[in-house]
């Protein structure tokens, strides 16, 4: 019987060890990576970031203004606002 379960407890060990890996190399690298936008409008305009209530000035078409990681999210889905990472 001390056969089976020791090869039972190695079994297991192997395994949690493999999915521990598995889990910790499929987690995403969370950095604070700042993205550029685009303004494509024809006047100036004031963006306000939804998370960090930072005011975006572009002041003409073309524009390219850093947006906080925090913002990013919320500027895609601003229609007058292109994404150059």
């Amino acid at each position: 019987m001390s056969c089976c379960s020791q090869k039972r407890l190695e079994l297991t060990k192997e395994f949690n060890s493999k999915k521990e890996s598995k889990e910790k190399s499929s987690l995403p690298l969370l950095k604070n990576i700042n993205t550029k936008f685009r303004y494509t409008g024809n006047t100036s305009w004031l963006y306000r970031g939804v998370l960090t209530h930072t005011r975006y000035h572009f002041k003409y078409y073309g524009h390219i203004i850093t947006i906080d990681t925090r913002d990013v999210s919320a500027a895609m889905a601003e229609p007058l606002l292109e994404n150059i990472a």
